[in-house]
């Protein structure tokens, strides 16, 4: 949608860094979902803090926010849809650290490594999760919808298929313990997949339907 409403030629250097800055959110919220996944699926000691990783996102966030208005400042006129945009972009960028860091704190509820078919399972469909971070990537920076929709409609049946793994550890002889850590992991896997296909939506839709489906989908 970006260049191709505005064109990169006209667009203001505070908005170019703006769409940095949420690169590079979306880089540490992949770090930091690698390692949470590493501490509850493969029984790891965290390698760092993810709270300071997160605080990292929560700054960008904040950048992004200030370039958006010194930009508006100055310019209110030019790129308003695009620092819109932004501001809605980026409200998901951050909810991604928010949930990646949240993983790890499963573990201290789980009274027993994990292991065995759910923890297995949980973990393919954790993997189908993380190709969807770079993609999100490409399709912002290139504004390329084919990409855009390619993410979403991934994203899509992924759900799906989480849904149907929190219904089957519901229906299981799981312990309780591991059924609350195993269905919290899935339901915070959906949420991260949710938020990048919010983002990847900005790429194909008009800025009051961002968020929702893509209308033009067939």
């Amino acid at each position: 949608m970006f260049d191709r409403l505005f064109g990169r030629a006209g667009r203001s250097t505070l908005i170019d860094a703006a769409f940095r800055d949420i690169n590079e959110m979306l880089d540490q919220a992949e770090h930091m979902l690698e390692l949470g996944l590493k501490a509850l699926l493969d029984n790891r000691q965290l390698e760092v803090d993810l709270d300071k990783l997160d605080d990292v996102v929560d700054e960008g966030e904040r950048m992004v926010r200030r370039s958006v208005l010194e930009h508006l400042a100055f310019n209110p006129k030019q790129d308003l849809v695009t620092s819109l945009v932004l501001v809605s972009m980026v409200q998901d960028a951050e909810r991604l650290g928010d949930f990646a860091r949240g993983l790890p704190e499963l573990v201290p509820l789980a009274r027993h490594p994990r292991q065995g078919p759910f923890r297995d399972e949980l973990r393919a469909l954790a993997e189908r999760l993380k190709p969807f971070f770079p993609l999100t990537r490409e399709a912002i920076s290139s504004d390329d919808p084919k990409k855009a929709r390619q993410l979403m409609d991934a994203v899509r049946a992924l759900r799906v298929d989480l849904l149907a793994y929190t219904s089957k550890v519901a229906e299981s002889d799981l312990s309780a313990d591991m059924a609350v850590v195993y269905s919290g992991a899935a339901r915070s896997l959906r949420r991260v997949g949710a938020h990048l296909s919010n983002i990847a939506s900005s790429v194909v839709q008009p800025y009051d339907r961002i968020r929702h489906g893509d209308e033009n989908a067939t």
